[in-house]
């Protein structure tokens, strides 16, 4: 009998595997599970460096046998790329896909880390500057042998959440167009698929749009990852 296809789902900055009965990815694992795959869901230090974070990724994987198809959210797809790279990851893994993942770090952390703003204390969001990830960058390739496939997204500005529209903006400023934490320029990496009509947090489910004065279209990102899964199904055929 022939295994399972396996994917690892791997969550973002300030994120966990589950909080209470609520998944970071919600129904996907159900979802693939149905579909015939095997889902892995590892569960990372929450606001633990990139390299703290890449290392319990590896302690948590290090039993797997390959081939792996890492699907990663935000920082997840960095985290996923310091393991591949040098933790030896790089033996199991055959495809990466990030989502909204900033490969060329975030302006937003910038911003934060140039401020007094309180997150500037948390390993993760250092870990995220423009300036660390161009170094990161230059001593992590993408390795020949694994395909990476990315998805960005972003929303006009006044449809971002107000309580994140003023990194937007920033963004915006520096970058184009934006989710209000990961331009479109930096999450594409490998072979783009697609830019998806909606901020950050909408491709994991959650809407923070909180205003009675306007309406937005509300996204939801299943098909995406449906569409995901189909592609890794072809992979392994």
């Amino acid at each position: 009998m022939s295994r399972r296809p396996a994917v690892v789902l791997v969550h973002g900055l300030f994120g966990s595997r589950r909080l209470l009965w609520l998944e970071y990815f919600k129904d996907v694992r159900q979802c693939y599970e149905a579909m015939g795959l095997r889902v892995i869901v590892p569960g990372l230090p929450w606001a633990g460096s990139l390299e703290k974070r890449a290392r319990s990724l590896a302690d948590q994987l290090k039993n797997e046998k390959g081939p792996l198809h890492i699907l990663a959210h935000s920082m997840g797809g960095l985290d996923a790329r310091f393991w591949i790279n040098h933790l030896g990851g790089a033996e199991k893994v055959a495809s990466l896909t990030t989502l909204v993942t900033p490969h060329r770090g975030s302006p937003a952390a910038d911003l934060v880390c140039n401020s007094f703003s309180p997150f500037r204390i948390f390993n993760g969001v250092q870990s995220l500057t423009t300036e660390n990830i161009r170094d990161f960058n230059a001593r992590t390739p993408n390795l020949a042998h694994i395909i990476y496939r990315s998805y960005t997204a972003a929303r006009p500005l006044h449809e971002l959440p107000w309580i994140v529209r003023r990194y937007g903006r920033h963004i915006q400023q520096m970058e184009g167009e934006n989710d209000a934490q990961v331009s479109v320029a930096s999450g594409t990496w490998g072979t783009h698929i697609a830019t998806l009509p909606c901020d950050h947090y909408e491709t994991i489910f959650l809407n923070f749009w909180f205003n009675p004065f306007r309406a937005r279209i509300n996204y939801d990102p299943m098909p995406v990852y449906r569409q995901i899964a189909e592609w890794i199904l072809t992979q392994e055929k």
